[in-house]
């Protein structure tokens, strides 16, 4: 015999909810008792795949064209079918009653509506401002149809109430629900992951110019025509612990490319893009900023074409470490530096066509104060090209690479590379490069000292 309370996915109060192929059935536990071997039989025509069978039980339970779900239901069995329009207003229910609401019928969201975690033992709907508020993790694996997808754009923005604890959609339109949250700008949200290669998953968002808030969030990805999500979140109050960006393919940053209008991102500790995503940090707006780790990583000179091309130097505010690996190199030529105190510094390129155009360009950079320096492989070669401030004294310098990596800077003549004073111990390149550069030596108390070999320029910084 079926166990009614063992295949429903909600229950409230002596009612159970069964998500059924032609819609949700809501039958209380008394009247299936009642009637158990009746009842049994249309549940079974209920998962029958005939469509004729299917349709006279709608029919025999009289599923109504709109239901209103309140805290009080209904003596008698209920069939909500993709005809129903299911109002909800003034209740708070569980995410999966929610979420199955959406995929099985025609949801109208209401007033004063909000959705909380879903706990087995409880009861799924609760007047509106009495449940616990608990928080919910919006990670839908499956897909979602096209009915879900109309009631998604119907309902209004900031209409569902609700506490984040974790987002993380992947290749979904539900992506296209979250300006529909009702979020408070003091909910903490972990991680918040987007990722979608379909335009459409996120084009909800994109097409509207209000801003929308996702709380106080400490790690954030997002991943290809995903980036552009976060040129509508509202996080100019947000301190954001990591922020990573990726796009594989240009198509999915163009949109941001073409805006003239910065966009915030609040306060962010550790920053990371990745391919073309790289020149989203072109269209930030970081002056008041200040990042303690920037990362960016390019495989590729298209990656970073988009930035290379621009005249204006943009900026990135106040960086404590920064590293540029292979193609993103080049991108240190486009940033406005000059003012800036860097603690550590750090270029790679494992190939000679990363670092290409900068050594082409005539006129040098600036990098303002850099505290440490670490130069690797060709991007060795980045120091002809580079300026450092004049008051600058830097605690390390590093050039590590082998044989060819350093061509360029044997090109240059003897005194020619001006690094400025560097403490003493702190000086860390081949020999045969030494000659090339022109650097003063000084003490903790930044008095000029007599040069020393120094230990730690043999092993394989010595060729």
């Amino acid at each position: 015999m079926f166990d009614v309370a063992h295949g429903a996915f909600a229950k409230h109060g002596d009612s159970f909810f069964l998500e059924e192929t032609g819609g949700v059935l809501i039958i209380s536990k008394a009247l299936w008792d009642k009637g158990q071997e009746e009842i049994h039989q249309k549940r079974h025509f209920l998962f029958s795949k005939r469509q004729e069978a299917l349709s006279g039980l709608v029919a025999q339970l009289q599923a109504p064209e709109s239901f209103s779900l309140a805290h009080d239901l209904p003596n008698e069995a209920i069939l909500l079918t993709e005809k129903t329009t299911v109002t909800l207003s003034n209740i708070e229910i569980s995410e999966k009653l929610f979420f199955v609401l959406l995929r099985k019928t025609k949801v109208d969201v209401g007033e004063d509506f909000s959705i909380t975690e879903d706990i087995d033992s409880e009861d799924c709907i609760m007047e509106h401002g009495m449940g616990g508020n608990t928080p919910i993790c919006l990670e839908r694996p499956e897909a979602v149809p096209s009915l879900a997808l109309e009631n998604i754009k119907r309902m209004p923005p900031n209409s569902i109430g609700c506490i984040l604890k974790r987002v993380d959609l992947f290749s979904t339109w539900l992506i296209n629900i979250l300006p529909k949250l009702r979020i408070h700008e003091d909910c903490e949200v972990g991680d918040l992951t987007l990722n979608t290669d379909r335009e459409e998953h996120v084009a909800g968002i994109l097409k509207h110019d209000q801003m929308f808030c996702v709380g106080r969030v400490e790690r954030m990805n997002l991943s290809e025509y995903a980036v552009g999500v976060i040129t509508k979140v509202n996080l100019k109050d947000c301190e954001i612990e990591w922020l990573g960006l990726h796009a594989s393919e240009e198509e999915y940053i163009t949109e941001i490319l073409k805006q003239e209008k910065p966009f915030c991102v609040g306060r962010v500790k550790n920053m990371w893009l990745g391919d073309y995503a790289v020149g989203v940090i072109t269209k930030m707006s970081l002056k008041d900023c200040e990042i303690e780790h920037l990362k960016l990583y390019a495989t590729r000179r298209e990656h970073v074409a988009a930035v290379l091309a621009q005249k204006k130097p943009f900026c990135v505010g106040r960086v404590k470490r920064m590293w540029l690996y292979e193609y993103a190199v080049g991108v240190i030529t486009k940033m406005s530096l000059k003012d800036c105190e860097v603690e550590d510094l750090s270029l790679a390129a494992s190939e000679k066509a990363h670092v290409a155009g900068i050594l082409k360009q005539e006129n040098p950079f600036c990098v303002g104060r850099v505290k440490n320096m670490d130069l690797e492989d060709y991007a060795v070669g980045v120091i002809t090209k580079m300026t450092i401030n004049e008051d600058n004294t830097m605690e390390r310098f590093v050039l590590a690479g082998y044989g060819d990596h350093f061509s360029r800077i044997l090109e240059e003549g003897d005194n020619s590379i001006d690094l400025g004073r560097i403490r003493t111990g702190g000086l860390h390149v081949p020999e045969r490069i030494k000659r090339k550069l022109r650097y003063t030596l000084v003490d903790g108390d930044g008095k000029e000292v007599l040069e020393e070999e120094e230990p730690s320029q043999r092993g394989n910084l010595l060729e």
